[in-house]
C-alpha cells in the first residue's frame, strides 16, 4: 500500500472523539446521533482548481446519489429523531475519485488534499461512532450504476466488511429478509445478491471498493460497512429514498444497533 494510504488507514485510530471537522469546500461533513454514516463520493460536479480531467479510471457522475442520501437522512430523523452522519464529495470524479486507493484515484498531486480531506472526515466519523457505539455502527457507501438498470448491488467484499455483523447474526443480516436488501427487495426493487442466497459471493463488479474495505469491520478500528450500487431507474424512483430509509430504520432496529 501507499505511504500515505497507510497514513490515512490510520487516521482512525488517531483522531481523538473530538478531532475538528475539515475545513474544505469541496468536502460536505455533517454530525448525526445515529450509530450510522452516509458516504456519497461520486456525485459531485465541482472543480478542483486548476487540475486537469483524469484520463484513465471511470469519471462517470452517479447521477442522484447525493440527494438520495440526503433525503434518507431527513426522513431518518423524522422516523428515528436522529440524523445519521454524512461526508459528501462536492469535487467532480473527473480530477478525483475517493473511492480509490490514492494512488489510483488522482493523477495530479494538485488535488490531493481534497482526497485527505475527504477522508479524514470519513475517519474521524467512524472513530466517534466505534466510541459511541461499542454495540456496533455502520456506514453505507452509496453509488449509482447504469449497466444493469433495474438491479442494486451490494458489495461487502463477500461479507468481509461487515465481519462483526455476520459473526454476531449470520448471513441472513445482509442477504436475508431483515437485511436492508432484504427490505428494499421487499418493496419490489431487483437486488443481488439475492435474497436467501447460500453464499456471500457478489458481482464482482460491485463487490465493495476502496471505502468499505479501508472502514470496515474487518479492520481493528472500522465499522460494519456496506456499497450499495443504485440502479439508474432505482435512483429515477420518487419512493426509493422512502423505501431505503424505511428498510435502514427496520434493520437498524432488528440488528441492536440502536440498542442502549
Amino acid at each position: 500500500m501507499h505511504r500515505r494510504s497507510l497514513v490515512i488507514a490510520s487516521i482512525a485510530a488517531a483522531l481523538p472523539a473530538t478531532a475538528a471537522a475539515v475545513d474544505n469546500p469541496l468536502v460536505i461533513s455533517s454530525e448525526g446521533s445515529l450509530p450510522l454514516l452516509l458516504t456519497v463520493p461520486h456525485d459531485g460536479d465541482e472543480p478542483i482548481g486548476s487540475v486537469p480531467a483524469r484520463t484513465s479510471g471511470a469519471t462517470v457522475r452517479d447521477l442522484g446519489t447525493r440527494p438520495l442520501a440526503e433525503k434518507v437522512a431527513s426522513l431518518l430523523e423524522q422516523r428515528l429523531k436522529a440524523r445519521p452522519r454524512l461526508v459528501i464529495a462536492r469535487f467532480s470524479r473527473k480530477y478525483l475519485d475517493a473511492n480509490r486507493a490514492e494512488q489510483d484515484a488522482m493523477q495530479s498531486v494538485e488535488a490531493l488534499p481534497n482526497y485527505l480531506a475527504y477522508h479524514a472526515e470519513v475517519a474521524r466519523h467512524v472513530a466517534e461512532l466505534r466510541a459511541a457505539f461499542p454495540q456496533g455502527a455502520l456506514l453505507l457507501d452509496i453509488h449509482g450504476q447504469s449497466e444493469d438498470l433495474n438491479t442494486t448491488f451490494r458489495g461487502t467484499r463477500a461479507g468481509l466488511t461487515v465481519k462483526a455483523l455476520v459473526q454476531k447474526h449470520g448471513l441472513d443480516a445482509i442477504q436475508g429478509e431483515k437485511s436492508i436488501l432484504g427490505g428494499l427487495a421487499a418493496k419490489g426493487y431487483n437486488v443481488n445478491p439475492s435474497i436467501g442466497s447460500a453464499s456471500p459471493e457478489e458481482d464482482r463488479r460491485y463487490a465493495g471498493g476502496h471505502t468499505v474495505f479501508l472502514y470496515g469491520s474487518q479492520r481493528p478500528q472500522g465499522i460494519d460497512a456496506i456499497q450499495l450500487e443504485f440502479g439508474k431507474n432505482h435512483r429515477n424512483s420518487w419512493n426509493l429514498a422512502e423505501h431505503f430509509s424505511e428498510a435502514i430504520a427496520a434493520f437498524l432496529t432488528h440488528y441492536g444497533y440502536l440498542a442502549k
